[in-house]
């Protein structure tokens, strides 16, 4: 395996003042995007008057520019000496898309096509922002705390998230939707400053005739695929995200339809899960390193088939329904969270710098370009079966993101 070179900062054992920089601009990024997101649906249906169809085209612009625009954007990115201007490129790109946004609302410009359009450079710049950030971690964090960045990363998203909703809420009901709008402006320049913060060593695009097959859009999947461990981690990875997937679509329908739970209960879970999720990635380094990661994702994956059933059953088990769902928000968010973290430095540590943008796109173009797919395919058939059957498959795909792991012994080395 291939380590990335020690840089100044990696001397330390803890983490350098950069990744607090990093950090900010992560919880900037992810607050403004919670916004986003929430904000353009909100749009579609009360300004311009918008079904359901139009609003799932919205939410799956986003993933589908990781399964047809990852590996291109990640050849870019490879070749660029300073990936920090990626991120801050990607960064201003989305401030301006939402004040065009501001703009076209407060000119009466909105139309279908412009929220289209937002949603595709939105998606777009999250495909390069996310990449370039992928290339920068290991560059900061020294080489034995990558765990440990990659777990108060996935704090901060948690967490930036979990603030994002409630304050959208608050400030949709305060302020309105011109507030939301403002203050996902706000969050993206915010990230631009924290940006400024961020020191890494300036990294070369590989040149000469060893590098000319970096190029190809194929060298990123051979790479993943002649690793095993990495191999296992990715097919497990797209099969949770694969039953996620199922679960986000077909869950809500369940819980609010054919259980008539009150949308602010629905909401009160969401929260549940968000604190499940923060709690995952802050024990996952010390779970992984007691268990070991080969052990540690298995059961992960093992667990989320009776953290799903308790959301099927919960009729039949005793008690209050809402205690099972509450349990099953919360166990099942905390399992992913745990399985996210777990092994994220499994990619750094096994290829070489130069291929590390290339080969972390092949990747998510697996892991979130599955996602959008099985959205499209879940909605269809739970038209023709209802959504219980869909939240037995979400179980299977869940449980079945453990085969990999547990074929592969490469991954005991890894903890």
């Amino acid at each position: 395996m291939h380590d990335p070179p020690a840089v100044a900062e990696q001397t330390s054992s803890t983490l350098p003042r950069s990744f607090t920089f990093l950090l900010a601009t992560s919880a900037a990024e992810g607050f403004g995007d919670v916004l986003a997101r929430t904000l353009l649906p909100i749009l579609a249906v009360t300004v311009l008057g918008f079904g359901t169809g139009f609003v799932g085209v919205l939410n799956s612009i986003g993933l589908a520019a990781f399964l047809l625009l990852g590996m291109p954007i990640g050849m870019f990115i490879e070749r660029r000496q300073n990936r920090r201007h990626v991120m801050g490129t990607a960064s201003l790109t989305r401030c301006l898309a939402l004040l065009g946004l501001t703009l076209a609302y407060y000119q009466g410009w909105l139309s279908g096509a412009v929220l289209i359009s937002v949603a595709v450079v939105l998606g777009l710049a999250d495909v390069s922002f996310t990449t370039a950030q992928s290339t920068i971690i290991p560059r900061i964090a020294p080489d034995n705390r990558l765990k440990t960045a990659y777990s108060r990363l996935t704090i901060v998203n948690q967490s930036a998230s979990t603030v994002a909703a409630a304050t959208g809420s608050l400030m949709l009901g305060l302020l309105g939707v011109p507030g939301m709008m403002w203050a996902s402006v706000c969050s993206y320049a915010g990230s631009l400053l924290f940006q400024r913060g961020i020191r890494i060593d300036r990294e070369h695009p590989a040149r000469g005739p060893s590098n000319r097959a970096k190029g190809k859009l194929r060298d990123g999947f051979h790479t993943l695929y002649r690793l095993p461990a990495l191999r296992a981690l990715t097919l497990s990875a797209a099969l949770t995200n694969a039953g996620a997937m199922v679960g986000n679509t077909v869950l809500p329908v369940f819980l609010l339809r054919d259980l008539d739970i009150a949308p602010a209960v629905f909401a009160g879970l969401g929260i549940i899960s968000a604190i499940g999720a923060i709690l995952g990635a802050g024990l996952a380094p010390r779970l992984s390193a007691k268990f070991g990661l080969k052990s540690l994702r298995s059961a992960a994956a093992i667990l989320s088939v009776p953290a799903v059933a308790m959301a099927i059953a919960c009729q039949q088990l005793p008690g209050s329904e809402l205690i099972w769902l509450s349990a099953q928000s919360a166990g099942w968010s905390f399992l992913v969270s745990v399985s996210s973290v777990a092994g994220a430095e499994v990619l750094p540590r096994s290829v070489s710098p130069q291929e590390l943008a290339a080969v972390g796109s092949a990747q998510r173009t697996i892991t979130l370009g599955i996602m959008p797919i099985v959205a499209l395919l879940g909605g269809g058939l739970a038209i023709l079966t209802g959504p219980v059957p869909l939240l037995f498959a979400w179980a299977g795909l869940a449980g079945a993101a453990a085969l990999p792991i547990m074929r592969t012994q490469s991954l005991t080395t890894f903890r």
